[in-house]
């Protein structure tokens, strides 16, 4: 056996080798906690923006809401009785 590979030698050295990879697995998933949290905020907040937009889209598509953006935006009205021909 080589003189500098004794036996005392190599477990301090595997010991640090082991507490080096415990440090590294601990630091990532720390950072993956962190890009979890960030990507559930951002979910949540797609989540809100989206609903946000469905019930915007509910109310435009009200019929009443139809008329009466089409008679104050497009200076429209509906049509006369003598306007229309019967079929």
């Amino acid at each position: 056996m080589r003189a500098w590979l004794k036996p005392w030698v190599c477990i301090p050295a595997s010991v640090a080798v082991l507490a080096g990879c415990l440090i590294w697995l601990s630091h990532v998933r720390y950072e993956l906690s962190l890009e979890s949290q960030r990507m559930m905020a951002e979910k949540k907040s797609i989540v809100q923006e989206s609903s946000r937009f469905r019930l915007e889209i509910a109310s435009l598509t009200r019929p009443e809401q139809l008329r009466q953006y089409a008679r104050d935006t497009l200076n429209m009205a509906p049509p006369k009785p003598m306007q229309v021909i019967q079929p």
